[in-house]
């Protein structure tokens, strides 16, 4: 079994921006092959914000062939694009991902 986790943290001003990035990868994970689940996680303070996705696939293997297909990889290849052009004093989105693969702590 494999987790990503992916965490998206920024003002409570930006939410919006978070939540319509969630709901589009939510939509791109219904229905492929190999993902067991997927969870949305929120934790916030007085002015900051943190939704953590957390997918839960059947194998490494599996996740890697969702985050590579072609409109995903277009998708980066664009922000990055727009992420130059943008000007600094726009608030931005602080992106932290973590991937975890189940052990069998009794064998050591």
């Amino acid at each position: 079994m494999f987790i990503s986790q992916a965490c998206f943290e920024g003002d409570k001003i930006i939410e919006h921006k978070i939540i319509t990035k969630l709901q589009k990868t939510m939509k791109e994970t219904i229905n492929v092959e190999g993902l067991i689940s997927t969870d949305c996680w929120l934790k916030e303070n007085k002015d900051r914000i943190e939704y953590v996705f957390v997918t839960k696939w059947k194998s490494k293997d599996h996740f890697k062939k969702w985050l590579t297909r072609e409109e995903h990889v277009e998708e980066h290849k664009e922000m990055n694009k727009q992420k130059k052009q943008v000007s600094q004093e726009e608030v931005k989105i602080n992106k932290t991902l973590r991937q975890y693969e189940i052990v069998d702590i009794s064998l050591f």
